[in-house]
């Protein structure tokens, strides 16, 4: 299963986007493209589709700062993204529904640019003296021309586990979830932990079991707004589980349970490859 987000058709340019001539040679190239974005959501085109421009056309058009970033080259033509002021486009839908609905190809390129976009609003005015910063890289690096400190976009490491034990899970559901919703657990890695440390810690806070082992599977970007998942099947103590308050509800279940939870409509809804969550899952009834 190919997770959304990921296995991106862009080359980063890495090595020569700190080149402003580069950039603009990348601007003027006949085949390079911008999508843009409207509050956080893709911008919609006359048929209701995402709005993607020549590079030309966009720059036109009344943009938020800083204008057009630079997101990389999908086989030598290059990509940039901007978010428009508002009404100039029609919003979409939530990105999430976007996302779902995008060939994989264009939903790497357009979680990359949400994520580098939704930084970009934050980090207008430079976090360590209050002074202005001023884009270099094409947009994917901010300077503060007062006090020289850089900024480059962030990435919040997030573990996703599967706590299980023997034939059963333990899935958990929060209160703004669809009725019926259950997921797996996750938290943010705090500072100087591992991820295996995070994986217990957070299964202890979240349910208060303890964690014998965590095995990890695999990987995503997530960009809402700017996480990067990493999953893991958590092995744990069978045991009482005590759900915390940020929980709805959590319990165990049985791969029968989770079938049927996979085959209501919001399970047969949510594509198979959207959510690592979901490839856990996935993996745990398949698995011995």
């Amino acid at each position: 299963m190919q997770l959304t987000f990921t296995d991106s058709p862009l080359d980063h340019a890495g090595l020569m986007r700190g080149d402003p001539a580069w950039i603009q040679a990348q601007h003027d190239h006949p085949g390079a493209r911008a999508v843009l974005f409207a509050g956080g959501s893709l911008a919609l085109d006359a048929q209701g589709g995402p709005l993607v421009l020549p590079v030309g056309e966009a720059g036109r058009l009344p943009l938020k700062w800083p204008g057009l970033v630079f997101l990389g080259l999908e086989n030598g033509a290059p990509w940039f993204a901007a978010s428009l002021e508002p009404g100039v486009a029609e919003r979409g839908p939530d990105f999430r529904m976007s996302a779902m609905q995008a060939p994989p190809e264009l939903a790497c390129i357009f979680g990359r640019a949400r994520a580098i976009l939704l930084w970009l609003a934050r980090r207008k005015v430079c976090s360590n003296c209050g002074g202005s910063n001023e884009p270099a890289d094409g947009g994917l690096r901010l300077v503060c021309p007062s006090c020289g400190m850089e900024h480059y976009p962030r990435t919040d490491p997030s573990v996703i586990l599967l706590p299980y034990a023997g034939d059963k899970c333990v899935l958990g559901r929060q209160p703004s979830w669809p009725p019926g919703m259950y997921a797996t657990l996750a938290g943010f890695v705090e500072p100087g932990e591992t991820l295996e440390a995070a994986c217990a810690r957070e299964t202890m806070e979240e349910v208060h079991l303890k964690v014998l082992s965590a095995d990890y599977v695999a990987s995503q970007p997530w960009p809402f707004p700017s996480s990067l998942m990493l999953g893991f099947m958590a092995e744990v103590e069978p045991g009482e589980v005590r759900p915390d308050d940020d929980l709805e509800d959590a319990r165990w279940f049985t791969r029968d349970e989770v079938r049927a939870l996979l085959d209501t409509e919001m399970g047969r809804w949510i594509p198979p490859h959207f959510s690592i969550s979901r490839l856990l899952i996935e993996r745990w009834l398949n698995g011995p």
